[in-house]
């Protein structure tokens, strides 16, 4: 890692805004001492992965005797001091970095059944209409592509038919809407097609936004079949492929997750896709009002694909060690200086109903993850995340 002046200062903490999902990059403290928050990562609870900071000195403790510096190091925290016993570590917060959501959506004949008076299609396209006119949306890029048009029986299981977006990735939604409007349930389901030539337009958009988080979006119906075009001795899609797809955009570069949206019945295969593309679990809706139930789930996704509660440890400079005992996590609301701790605990088992934070290997940490209830809380509207670095780990006193 070069070594940062003072005007090239910086530090992005992946950490949480509303809505908004956070890069890691470096800060210095003007003396040389650099403090690498690292790389975007795969790791998240349904998020794209942060990182936190590396003292390549080592220092640890050491940090009681500085102050913060650098831009994005936004100074002492009197609350978080007194919380830490009167140590004085160096205090960051994270920038918000924009979010895009590519859908590949399903568009397969099955989307003609009927839930509730309506088609599947019909309550999915009211649900995404006001999804996408949500002023918590308004700040996301959203562009959509297809699958599952070409007639029953003539489905591809070639990349090229589904790396074009219908609608490219943009912050004007309507278009988006007036697309999805205007389909017509088709064919079968080359899922795995489908995600690749998502992948294929996401990471070219990304590598061409790289200020940008990217994320896909899978919407669908069905397992990834073509029972037709098989039986012809044509695409044969299957759940297997269509995994190996959404790892293979999850592990390259640049990385890019893909959440699952399930709309209809016995869809838990779904998962599957979900854990390869690094997103953990599908989002799944039965045929029960089947509008507001995919209204809740894509409200859920937003906020987990821009919300990360695991962060990734990145590997030290050279020559450089980790203090893992020296992390502390703070939270609270934008506009209330005084931030509340979150208190380390040794394991997910520990965390119970209350706050937390933990490493994922005590003896070989790789991550930092918080628990579900800090997790649920630095989600909401106006939260902001900190860390302070330098002072010893402080444990809930009452555990």
């Amino acid at each position: 890692m070069a070594r940062a002046t003072s005007l090239q200062k910086c530090l992005r903490l992946v950490g949480v805004l509303a809505t908004t999902s956070l890069l890691a990059a470096c800060s210095s403290d003007g003396e040389g001492t650099e403090h690498a928050l690292g790389r975007p990562g795969s790791g998240g609870s349904g998020g794209t992965g942060g990182s936190i900071l590396v003292d390549p000195n080592g220092s640890g403790g050491s940090a009681a005797s500085r102050s913060s510096g650098g831009t994005g190091a936004t100074g002492t925290d009197e609350c978080g001091t007194s919380v830490l016993n009167g140590c004085v570590g160096e205090f960051y917060e994270g920038e918000s970095l924009p979010l895009d959501i590519y859908i590949m959506f399903d568009q397969s004949g099955s989307m003609l059944n009927d839930v509730g008076g309506m088609t599947r299609l019909q309550a999915v396209q009211e649900a995404t209409r006001q999804f996408l006119r949500d002023p918590e949306t308004a700040n996301i890029g959203v562009g959509i592509g297809y699958f599952g048009f070409q007639p029953i029986g003539e489905t591809s299981c070639e990349e090229a038919p589904y790396s074009s977006p219908d609608v490219p990735v943009s912050v004007d939604h309507e278009p988006v809407i007036a697309s999805l409007d205007g389909r017509e349930p088709t064919g079968e389901t080359p899922t795995a097609s489908a995600l690749r030539g998502a992948c294929s337009y996401a990471s070219e958009w990304k590598r061409s936004h790289p200020g940008r988080g990217v994320v896909i979006l899978l919407v669908t119906d069905g397992k990834p079949e073509a029972p037709v075009s098989c039986s012809n001795g044509g695409c044969c899609p299957n759940i297997d492929d269509a995994e190996v797809a959404a790892l293979a955009c999850h592990e390259d570069a640049p990385s890019v997750p893909t959440y699952v949206l399930g709309v209809g019945p016995e869809l838990d295969l779904l998962n599957r896709i979900a854990e390869a593309g690094g997103t953990k679990r599908a989002y799944l809706v039965g045929n029960e009002d089947v509008a507001t139930n995919v209204l809740a789930a894509l409200s859920t996704i937003r906020g987990d694909a821009a919300i990360p509660c695991s962060l990734e440890i990145p590997e030290p400079p050279s020559g450089g060690t980790i203090d893992f005992g020296a992390v502390n996590l703070f939270a609270g609301q934008s506009g209330v200086d005084c931030l509340s701790p979150i208190y380390h605990v040794e394991s997910a088992a520990d965390c119970g109903s209350d706050s937390g934070w933990y490493y994922d290997r005590p003896d070989s940490p790789e991550f930092v993850e918080l628990c579900p209830a800090s997790c649920d809380s630095v989600s909401r509207p106006g939260s902001r995340l900190r860390f302070s670095i330098g002072c010893a780990t402080i444990s809930d006193p009452v555990r």
